[in-house]
């Protein structure tokens, strides 16, 4: 059984290139939070679980400026976009971590640093536009 995925989705399906191996986060590792059910009854306190709870990094890429045209979004590090998301991400946010972004496949080239936040345009961040080709999770 085959299943059809959008050409823009970060998938090894889609000639991208998961980094599985390389994702090593530092001490500490961030709590999750709250976890509540529908009837907002708190059904856990994660928040207060101590430092070995984990709060997985996480950043969304846009094709577009001002968060525009396809979006993916990940906590994985990514040797290689794809073809289709190749030298296409033009603005970024980054909900956790600090994140390393390359001009080259197999994190090599001319590299930026960028923390959480948003970047409605990568060039206002010292990146040229549509030339990142990887990137991976650096830290907390």
């Amino acid at each position: 059984m085959t299943t059809d995925l959008p050409i823009s989705d970060l998938s090894s399906g889609n000639g991208c290139i998961p980094d599985l191996l390389d994702f090593d986060p530092p001490k500490p590792i961030q709590p999750l939070g709250t976890l509540t059910h529908s009837d907002n009854q708190t059904r856990g306190d994660y928040a207060s679980a101590g430092a070995d709870t984990l709060s997985l990094p996480q950043v969304q890429i846009y094709q577009h400026i001002d968060f525009g045209g396809r979006s993916a979004i990940t906590s994985l590090n990514w040797r290689y976009v794809g073809d289709w998301w190749n030298d296409k991400i033009s603005s970024i946010v980054i909900y956790r971590g600090r994140w390393r972004f390359y001009q080259h496949s197999e994190y090599r080239g001319a590299y930026w640093d960028l923390g959480v936040g948003q970047y409605r345009w990568v060039e206002d961040a010292n990146i040229p536009n549509d030339i990142i080709s990887s990137f991976k999770f650096i830290g907390y």
